[in-house]
């Protein structure tokens, strides 16, 4: 779950580390750029208010599959854009995967980590989408600087499709239902029965200081 939250974050800064060889390719303002940054994240937006909803109807491991297949797809087609349209298209594409993460993300750790290692789960999911943010630029630009801005974009899709792949052969890790398996809660105290209460509720009532099972 770290490798996929790392790659959403990862994909957060897809475009803006190459805006100097797009803006030169296609004769675009400042503004276009921008745009291109608020159809992301407001697309984004709307996704995850709605994948909380999609994510308690079907499981939050294929959505987050399917996050991570959208991530992959707007790299590629981003790489081939041919006009500002197709930015624009690319960029709501990565916006859709990017909005399923949080709330399949912290189903599946809720779910799947028990009680006592969960806050060590999060600080993990935490720091991984920060080295996203941190790898996300050194590893686009550095691509770009040595062959093209298409080349990084192509490479960043097969960052989303390789986590993908790893996490479909590991998919048995996130079934929730191994947690049973793994770590039972405290069992619930019995109640005692109405019998017992009763005459332990009496002995006290007559002065009797004995031990109570209620």
């Amino acid at each position: 779950m770290g490798l996929a939250h790392g790659v959403s974050h990862f994909y957060h800064l897809l475009l803006a580390p190459l805006f100097p060889w797009i803006k030169a390719e296609f004769g675009l303002s400042y503004a276009e750029l921008g745009l291109l940054m608020t159809v992301f994240f407001a697309v984004s937006a709307v996704v995850q208010t709605a994948s909380g909803f999609v994510v308690d109807r079907f499981g939050a491991r294929p959505v987050m599959f399917g996050g991570l297949t959208c991530l992959g797809a707007a790299a590629l087609l981003l790489s081939t854009s041919t006009g500002y349209s197709m930015l624009l298209f690319g960029a709501g594409v990565a916006g859709l995967g990017n909005g399923v993460f949080h709330p399949a993300d912290f189903t599946l750790l809720n779910k799947h980590v028990s009680q006592p290692r969960l806050g060590h789960a999060f600080s993990v999911h935490g720091i991984s989408g920060n080295l996203g943010w941190a790898a996300a630029p050194v590893f686009l630009v550095t691509i770009a600087n040595l062959a093209t801005w298409r080349m990084a974009l192509a490479a960043a899709s097969i960052v989303a499709f390789g986590v993908l792949a790893v996490l479909l052969v590991l998919r048995h890790v996130l079934d929730p239902r191994e947690l049973g398996a793994r770590w039972v809660g405290p069992r619930p105290r019995r109640p005692a029965p109405a019998a017992a209460c009763w005459a332990s509720s009496s002995c006290r009532r007559s002065g009797y200081a004995g031990p109570s099972s209620c």
